[in-house]
């Protein structure tokens, strides 16, 4: 499971048809997992907003979302860092789509009760490791906040 992540990530040959999906896939799904565990708890709603926002914003089907989040969660437990798996989103992302992955680290953030101070924590260093302007950053997390008030 670790080695199939790991082929994701460290491999020079693209894993799904020429542009490498499946290697944003999996960094967007692990870094989602680390926002989801920063506050030590992960709840059922997070995970939740984790497999919707992979079949929504990256076209997922739902069972294969389900077990990337299973492998995601195997990859946090080993994982030394941020950076092999932002390297991907910075390698592979235009502006617009790095944005809306901060948008949806936010969402898990405020999945359960509200954003933890780690979580923010967290989303502030991926959000300044893949370039996104803080100005973006705060926007980003408002629509999030709205979102969450309007469930």
């Amino acid at each position: 499971m670790l080695k199939t992540l790991q082929s994701l990530f460290f491999s020079d040959r693209p894993t799904r048809d020429n542009d490498g999906e499946s290697s944003i896939d999996a960094a967007v799904a692990i870094l989602l997992m680390e926002v989801a565990r920063a506050d030590f708890d992960v709840a059922d709603d997070e995970l939740d907003v984790i497999r919707r926002h992979l079949v929504e914003d990256f076209g997922m089907e739902a069972g294969a979302a389900s077990d990337l989040v299973r492998h995601a969660a195997d990859e946090v437990d080993d994982s030394t860092g941020f950076f092999p798996f932002v390297r991907v989103l910075n390698e592979r992302l235009d502006p617009a789509r790095k944005s809306r992955v901060i948008e949806t680290l936010w969402r898990v953030a405020y999945a359960d009760a509200g954003k933890h101070y780690l979580e923010e924590s967290i989303i502030r260093q991926i959000a300044e490791l893949m370039y996104v302007p803080h100005s973006e950053f705060i926007r980003a997390r408002v629509r999030a906040q709205e979102a969450a008030e309007a469930r």
